[in-house]
């Protein structure tokens, strides 16, 4: 069984503050979820990426156990298997925004 327990996102431009930032996941209705509000960091880009972009990274940390059986409730074996990761990236544009403040 392979259970998400942390997603890392990096910037990919020394232009975003923090340039890298890691969320623990929790289970969630369906799934998992990143609660990002509470999180010690979450990444903004200070300038636009022009007319090019930049090289978004995201990594997903996996525990990874074992049964015996076909049931995931059951008995977790040991030893343990190494955790996993899993990476994806993409290209993101970033555009300016302006505001008008009177």
């Amino acid at each position: 069984m392979a259970t998400p327990v942390a997603l890392m996102v990096e910037a990919g431009t020394a232009d975003a503050d923090p340039r890298s930032c890691t969320y623990d996941l929790v289970k969630a209705e369906g799934g998992y979820r990143v609660d990002s509000e509470g999180a010690g960091c979450n990444v903004t880009y200070r300038r636009s990426s022009g007319g090019g972009s930049y090289p978004f990274k995201a990594s997903l940390t996996w525990e990874v156990t074992w049964t015996e059986s076909a049931d995931p409730d059951g008995p977790v074996q040991q030893p343990g298997l190494p955790g996993g990761l899993s990476t994806y990236e993409q290209d993101v544009t970033v555009k300016e925004t302006q505001a008008v403040n009177r």
